[in-house]
């Protein structure tokens, strides 16, 4: 007479995480893709990200770029930076401020909710885009102050700049995803170009801090922009001594703006269900 016994949990087949995982990344490819796809064929994306700073620089730091600092160091490669950390805060504006307000507003982040894919899979898709797309810019903005103006950053420097940059962008981004889960899209596209526009100002990335008014000065340390552009100016003049001080100011900005976004994203789920 055969004996049947119960299977015990332990028995059982442990669940197998590598299909689990295959579909995702293979989602999160296709989305990385679709998201590159959506940046390039906007044409006023493209320009704003980047041909403005290309322009910018062509216009207002071309001719200075042969200059040199008190200091003796070249001004061509601390323009060249500036403008680098410009294309990163626009591009994180309009990539995760306007566009995502758009995404909220027309039902994409709903389907996406009721789809098995999960919302993390979907925000770092939109990350990885994002960074990227901000590596194009900033070797577009490279190659033609290279070819138009000489200016030349050693591959070494020029590789740890491009990830210091990469890395200080997160901050800007969850600053942008504040702004799309926080504003209406016609708001987030006005808070996007202001918020561009006036903090590069205000951080010293188009003008020296030092000929900025007085109350400018003491609020820029208060804008991450300008921690940004600190570590990047440091980073091309061998100057990296105070950088930790940037680096823990950057994370406390990605942490409040990155609460500021989740709060947002949970209220604006709260608002559907």
């Amino acid at each position: 007479m055969t004996h049947l016994t119960s299977a015990r949990p332990t028995d059982l087949p442990a669940p197998a995480t590598d299909t689990r995982r295959a579909p995702r990344l293979r989602a999160l490819g296709e989305l990385v893709l679709a998201e590159l796809r959506r940046m390039l064929r906007n044409p006023m994306f493209a320009v704003g990200t980047i041909g403005f700073p290309v322009m910018f620089f062509a216009l207002f730091g071309l001719s200075a770029v042969n200059e040199t600092t008190a200091s003796g160091l070249k001004v061509g490669p601390l323009i060249l930076v500036n403008f680098g950390a410009y294309s990163l805060l626009s591009l994180a504006m309009f990539s995760f401020g306007s566009a995502v307000a758009l995404e909220r507003t027309g039902g994409w982040l709903r389907l996406l909710r009721a789809s098995p894919l999960p919302a993390g899979v979907y925000f770092a898709a939109k990350v990885g885009a994002a960074l990227l797309f901000s590596a194009l810019s900033l070797g577009v903005l490279y190659t033609f102050a290279h070819v138009a103006g000489g200016v030349s950053i050693p591959a070494g420097t020029a590789l740890l700049l491009l990830a210091k940059l990469l890395l200080g962008m997160v901050p800007l981004i969850a600053l942008g995803l504040s702004i799309g889960f926080l504003v209406t899209p016609t708001g987030a596209q006005i808070t996007a170009n202001l918020v561009s526009v006036l903090m590069s100002f205000a951080s010293g990335l188009f003008t020296p801090l030092d000929q900025m008014p007085a109350f400018v000065q003491k609020v820029a340390p208060y804008l991450p922009a300008y921690h940004l552009g600190a570590v990047a100016r440091g980073t091309v003049a061998g100057q990296t001594a105070g950088e930790a001080g940037h680096w823990l100011a950057l994370l406390g900005f990605a942490a409040l703006f990155g609460a500021l976004a989740a709060w947002g994203l949970k209220r604006d789920e709260s608002r559907e269900g």
